[in-house]
């Protein structure tokens, strides 16, 4: 991965305030000089060994800034950007180099020193320093642990100076656990401000009911929050029953700001100057509104960073959470959001508003509700992470229009997603192709939104159609046991919605399951000859409810079955509201989706005392005794508040009561085809949860270093298209072979190579500029004998010479076995990084477009999975194809683009697939310098 050469990025510390790193420079010189004047006296003997260093030229030393020798770097926070901690390399030879650093005493404990560890190594690396020493005193046991602590294989060995740290430069896979898991503390702390505030104050609470913060306000009041609540209003004396106040107040936790979009940066600087924690800036007027509304989005960003609160939107609809210990609806969508299991988070505001609709109507509630808007700090990666631990949190559901850090994005969910599902809704291009994509494999990503798809299948997340398809899955993966398998029975009153339904189960990738022959007889032993048994089960018309929920349970039960989809049409004798409540008493152990086919208005299926895999969700209400000791405990922890004893945010250190949950719930549907898709869709979650996480294989006949020389002299003349030796030596460096073949210079060395080869041969014209040879005509295929090929030179020459592009020389290949020909390639994403495609080749490869990407690197199963989904995959098989082959020239081809950035687009096209393996007939790479990826992404990346 390619590092950057200098850090300066704001960062979430352990707590969820922000600080920026930054290279020092010889004008921070002063303020190193106070730094190191605060520092205790310990502090100063661990960091330089003496209490009487001349802290004025200790202090010049320290910012001496980037030069050839060391580098270093400093930590702010504030407006006046105090200086909190200081790092430095001083290089001890041109690989190795000393490090230091020093961590005022209040903000130790934050992670700092990790953090600038981390860093200096970053630009340590990319100089070409490969170890990192430091002398530590041996009382200073606590540095030693940083060290440790920091992921990276540390050597710890005694010296007469003390004891000596010795670690590698390079980030470990260790190493970039542990970051995950700081950055992973830091956001849940982050959220927290947002979603579990002890006090709150709305900035521009008014009477108006017409009003953005006179709703948000109501909103909140109406839904007794269990914290203190502020309007803020200097030109109202009451907001409703509660006295205004001219001003934020000192100590609240979170501002929600409805003003005026001019005057928002006046009142985040009010809000920071009171202790505000973090603001949720309803207002519009800032990203969507010129360079002016940019601007006032920069401003408002910079006064959150110097204070270190944290922000959500501007621009956006607010945030609810439901626990009932919290209680927050601070919004001016809907006062009555749903209580449930699912946090959604939103970037646009209208499908947010849509959404609680919508889940509202299915009876599924939400355990918190997040409106992104602008997403300028606080992004869906933030939110993931904080509802990853969240006890009241069992599905996440996402509506997305931009990633702000694909790469990012990918870890969180792929985390997530191995506890809880993860669903999205994403609108939009990704841009791929962005570096002007001009080779098969560049056109046919750039043209589609598979990108996105890649990633989201590499992370486990469910990607929907649309809000309906997102709360259909939601309603299913929040109240139902995960299915194990992809069987599913259908039991019906009607033929029609029966076969509908059976149809809607294999576009879904599900199996309609045929019931075992003891399920058939029992079942033949209760209902009426007329009825089908084998499965789908078709009752007649007016079975009773009792009964439908009997076969129900029955089939349930058969060991073939996943489970259930149970579709009503509603009969002149049977009303849905019967069956409904003969349903809601079953208890199984799979999932059970029913369909009601009725003219008025679904019923909603309750479930009384579920069983199963999931039962221990199921939490009885509280008694109104319990509710009332509740509530005088709320009311003496907020007088107390009120007398300077401020209540202790619950944290997922400190263990809070666990919600209470409503009862659970049947997904009901209206039609057939969307149960099925909703079940589908649980399904394709079970099973990418139930395979063990793939790591990318590891690859024999690789020589990197053979590789990163090649491209290093192509980078040195500017980078464009490899020539053709270059490309035939990069695969090589991979394990990817060429067919066999020559250059020559002239027609007559062109037969001579084909003379040398044998057999019959193809002869390509190479010209500067011509990227595809078959289109610019320069291609001929199955010559036989040396006179053929001079022939057919000389006319290749002519034709080139013709169009303005005088040959260079040509290629001459043994012809491959006959074959599929299949397209292996990648484009280099500045954003998803490299993107690997397989699919149909030759000429047709863009009309066919068969094709199906993933994300550098692959698993051996990555690509696998990649073919078989191919359409061309029956080609591929009735070719009997060796697929393994072909598999693994993916594999080596993403395993080179991840490991060498440098690569914009490699195309081997075709790659004749065949019995006797994989022949690769052309290739082609173009070189770019590669985009920056730091490492370590800024603040709401």
């Amino acid at each position: 991965m390619t590092v950057p050469v200098a850090a300066d990025v704001h960062i979430a510390l352990r707590d969820g305030s922000t600080a920026h790193v930054r290279p020092v420079v010889p004008a921070d010189a002063p303020a190193l000089r106070t730094f190191l004047e605060g520092l205790s006296d310990n502090s100063r003997w661990l960091r330089f060994f003496s209490l009487g260093v001349n802290l004025e030229k200790a202090a010049e030393r320290a910012a001496a800034g980037d030069r050839p020798e060391g580098y270093g770097l400093i930590v702010t926070t504030g407006a006046e950007e105090r200086v909190v901690a200081h790092a430095v390399f001083e290089l001890e030879r041109p690989d190795r180099a000393e490090v230091a650093f020093a961590v005022a005493d209040e903000m130790q404990g934050r992670g700092l020193a990790t953090v600038l560890i981390a860093h200096l190594a970053q630009v340590a690396s990319a100089r070409g320093v490969t170890t990192f020493t430091a002398t530590v005193l041996p009382e200073n046991r606590r540095m030693i642990s940083v060290f440790r602590e920091s992921g990276f294989p540390v050597e710890v060995r005694a010296s007469p100076d003390g004891i000596e740290v010795v670690f590698p430069t390079e980030l470990g896979p260790d190493a970039r656990r542990r970051f995950e898991d700081r950055d992973r503390v830091a956001a849940v702390a982050a959220v927290e401000r947002v979603l579990r505030p002890r006090s709150v104050a709305v900035v521009g609470a008014s009477r108006r009911p017409d009003s953005f913060g006179g709703a948000a306000f109501r909103h909140i009041l109406g839904n007794d929050f269990r914290g203190e609540l502020f309007p803020v209003n200097p030109n109202a004396e009451f907001v409703g029953s509660r006295r205004a106040m001219p001003r934020v107040p000192e100590g609240v936790d979170l501002a929600i700001v409805a003003v005026p979009a001019e005057a928002v940066p006046g009142v985040a600087r009010e809000c920071a100057d009171a202790g505000v924690e973090a603001l949720v800036v309803i207002t519009a007027g800032f990203a969507e509104a010129g360079a002016e509304g940019a601007a006032r989005l920069a401003e408002l960003l910079e006064i959150c960073r110097a204070s270190g609160m944290r922000l959500v939107g501007p621009n956006c609809m607010g945030v609810v959470n439901t626990a009932p210990d919290v209680s927050l609806t601070a919004t001016f969508a809907r006062a009555d959001v749903p209580a449930g299991t699912i946090g959604f988070v939103s970037q646009s505001g209208a499908f947010g508003a849509a959404a609680i609709d919508g889940a509202s109507r299915r009876g599924i509630g939400l355990s918190a509700f997040v409106s992104l808007g602008d997403k300028a700090d606080l992004s869906s990666n933030d939110f993931m992470q904080y509802w990853e631990q969240d006890p009241a949190t069992q599905v996440v559901a996402l509506y997305l229009e931009s990633f702000g850090n694909p790469r990012k994005f990918g870890r969180v969910a792929r985390h997530v997603a191995r506890t809880k599902p993860v669903l999205a809704v994403k609108a939009g291009r990704t841009g791929a192709g962005a570096r002007a994509a001009s080779s098969h494999t560049g056109a046919l990503i750039a043209a589609s939104d598979s990108t996105v798809d890649a990633l989201f299948a590499s992370a486990g997340v469910l990607r929907c159609d649309g809000l309906d398809d997102l709360l259909d899955a939601a309603a299913v993966l929040s109240e139902q046991p995960l299915p194990t398998g992809s069987g599913v029975a259908i039991v019906a009153n009607a033929r029609g919605p029966l076969v509908v339904c059976a149809d809607a189960c294999a576009d879904a990738n599900l199996e309609v399951a045929t019931l075992s022959e003891p399920t058939q007889a029992a079942l033949r032993e209760r209902l009426p000859e007329q009825s089908v048994v084998a499965g789908p089960v078709q009752l007649v018309a007016s079975e009773t409810p009792a009964q439908l929920a009997a076969v129900t349970e029955l089939v349930a039960a058969d060991p073939g079955v996943d489970a259930v989809i149970t579709i009503f049409v509603e009969h002149i004798a049977t009303r849905a509201d019967d069956v409904a409540s003969c349903l809601a008493g079953l208890e199984l152990d799979v999932p059970l989706l029913t369909v009601f086919m009725t003219p008025g208005n679904l019923p909603v299926v309750l479930r009384r005392g579920a069983t199963g895999r999931r039962a221990a969700d199921t939490t009885p209400e509280p008694t109104l005794g319990a509710r009332a000791a509740e509530l005088a405990r709320d009311a003496a922890a907020q007088a107390a508040a009120r007398f300077g004893h401020r209540q202790t945010r619950p944290t997922s250190a400190e263990p809070v009561a666990e919600p209470q949950r409503p009862q659970r719930k049947i997904p009901t549907f209206r039609a057939p085809e969307r149960a099925a898709r909703a079940l589908g869709r649980a399904v394709a979650y079970g099973r990418w949860r139930a395979t063990p996480v793939l790591e990318p294989a590891r690859l024999d006949g690789v020589d990197a270093d053979a590789a990163a020389a090649i491209l290093a002299g192509a980078l040195a003349r500017g980078g464009g298209w490899l020539r053709p030796d270059e490309v035939e030596a990069l695969l090589a460096a991979y394990g990817i072979a060429l067919v066999e073949q020559r250059r020559a210079a002239t027609p007559a060395a062109a037969a001579k190579a084909a003379a040398e080869l044998g057999g019959a041969v193809a002869l390509k014209g190479v010209a500067p500029g011509v990227v595809h040879k078959a289109q610019a005509g320069a291609v001929r295929l199955g010559l036989a004998g040396p006179t053929a090929v001079k022939r057919a030179a000389q006319d290749v020459a002519a034709k080139l010479e013709a169009s303005g592009t005088p040959v260079g020389d040509f290629l001459v290949q043994r012809m491959a076995e006959p074959g599929v020909e299949m397209l292996v390639g990648v484009l280099a994403d500045e954003r998803f990084g490299p993107v690997v495609a397989c699919g149909a080749g030759g000429g047709t490869a863009e009309v066919l477009g068969d094709v199906q990407v993933r994300l550098a690197p692959l698993a051996r199963e990555d690509a696998l999975d990649m073919i078989s989904r191919l359409r061309s995959l029956a080609l591929l098989h009735r070719a009997d194809a060796d697929v393994e082959a072909l598999a693994d020239i993916a594999v080596r081809v993403g395993a080179l683009a991840d490991a060498h950035p440098a690569i914009a687009e490699l195309d081997l096209n075709p790659v004749v697939a065949s019995a006797e393996g994989a022949a690769v007939v052309d290739a082609r790479v173009r070189v770019a310098p590669p985009a920056v990826q730091p490492v370590f992404p800024a603040v709401g990346r």
